[in-house]
């Protein structure tokens, strides 16, 4: 019997540990982080409310680090997004949630100018670390909590209880539940879409699946102004046509993570693997690449192997795919995500897989470079090897290619309703 009574206690502790008490109020310190990954409800700082923060109102951005070497895509979106605020009269407030706070803060501020184009140097922008275990989130009454990952909006939801502000704001910049099998983590971040909030949604695809699906909020009949949406830029200046080698071998680009699982890598070698075999690249010379993520050389069939490459800056990334033929680039969800529109700016051929709403057709009509097929090992080698037969006449450098050239471009909307819902979640 007390071995059972032991074996209810542990059971209680994890169960806590994974969900958290009901009252957030009293939430358990971010020491208790959750099993596994880290990236559970309780872990994050506590928030608490700061009377000395009162007179200074701030946009409270809580992201998931704020560490230079981990500044891809998402977190730079996350920058894009906010960062114009300030020139605008806002003053902001960045946290470091749950990974670190770079320890050359003006790394971070030139960073955050270099990508954005905003000066980051004065007092409007605050950076904090709140990570080490035991953190709290300190919160002056009137200021606005701004969501940027599932986690992090979790954290929003109890800072709710220490602020004036009845809703937040949340980036949602995919269907971030996907990124779990069905599991307390897939509950746990689809709960966060029918949170009290509001959102700026990365890509109009993602918010129409939302949106068909009658997830959270977002399957009111009239969202009345609480969500809009944003087709992500591509830099027009950066991802540009190059001339591609007629000396070496062409190169076909794989964008490989295996430990993304929505990035559908084993998927993706079995198509390269049926490619092979059914001769798609018996013309000319190939070159076989992976990006993404470190991986051993994989074999491919017939003397062919993809050989990965190492981390690349911006630049370089950029210059890589404008020098590549084709690129092999899935993700099983609603977003288009970004290798196959950067590799379609720079006029190369993409082959990617379709996803209910991101429908081969809603691709196409960004880029007829982008090629998408159901995510089948059958359909998706097919639509390789028209690609490869396609890249013979050299890269698509006329093709149209339907998305911003630039970030306030893609912004020239959301700002402006940024700025209105701040104002009415303060007013409220």
């Amino acid at each position: 019997m007390n071995s059972l009574r032991r074996l209810a206690r542990r059971g209680i502790r994890l169960a806590d540990r994974l969900v958290g008490p009901d009252d957030p109020k009293t939430s358990r310190p971010a020491s208790e982080a959750f099993p596994g990954d880290g990236s559970g409800l309780v872990a994050g700082p506590t928030p608490r409310h700061d009377p000395t923060l009162d007179d200074d109102p701030r946009l409270v951005v809580l992201m998931p680090h704020l560490s230079l070497e981990r500044m891809s895509g998402g977190p730079n979106t996350i920058l894009q997004v906010t960062a114009p605020l300030l020139a605008r009269g806002h003053r902001i407030r960045y946290v470091a949630t749950m990974g670190r706070l770079e320890p050359d803060e003006a790394a971070i501020r030139s960073h955050i100018r270099q990508v954005t184009g905003t000066d980051a140097s004065g007092t409007g922008v605050e950076l904090v670390d709140a990570s080490s275990p035991g953190s709290e989130l300190r919160l002056g009454a009137a200021d606005v909590p701004f969501a940027t990952w599932w986690p992090t909006a979790h954290l929003a939801r109890g800072a709710l209880d220490v602020v004036r502000a009845r809703e937040f704001l949340y980036l949602v910049q995919d269907f971030e539940p996907g990124f779990y099998p069905w599991s307390t983590r897939y509950a746990l971040a689809l709960a966060t879409y029918a949170m009290p909030m509001r959102a700026v949604v990365n890509d109009a695809l993602l918010l129409e699946h939302l949106r068909s699906e009658r997830i959270g909020v977002f399957g009111a009949q009239d969202l009345d102004g609480r969500a809009v949406a944003f087709r992500p830029a591509v830099d027009r200046a950066v991802f540009v046509p190059r001339e591609r080698s007629t000396d070496g071998p062409r190169r076909l680009v794989f964008y490989a993570r295996p430990r993304n699982a929505r990035n559908l890598f084993e998927l993706g070698l079995s198509v390269l693997r049926k490619a092979v075999a059914d001769g798609a690249f018996e013309r000319g010379t190939w070159a076989f690449r992976a990006i993404g993520q470190a991986i051993p050389g994989q074999p491919l069939g017939a003397g062919r192997r993809l050989d990965a490459e190492p981390w690349m800056a911006y630049r370089d990334y950029a210059a890589y795919l404008g020098t590549s033929d084709v690129l092999l680039s899935l993700m099983l969800s609603p977003h288009p995500s970004y290798p196959p529109l950067e590799m379609a700016a720079t006029g190369g051929l993409v082959v990617t897989n379709s996803f209910g709403v991101k429908t081969p057709e809603a691709l196409a009509a960004i880029s007829p470079g982008i090629r998408a097929a159901a995510p089948e090992v059958g359909a998706l080698a097919e639509a390789l090897g028209q690609a490869v037969a396609d890249s013979d006449a050299g890269p698509a450098r006329s093709a149209p290619f339907n998305l911003p050239g630039s970030w306030p471009e893609a912004l020239t909307d959301v700002v402006p309703w940024l700025e209105r819902a701040i104002a009415d979640i303060r007013g409220s």
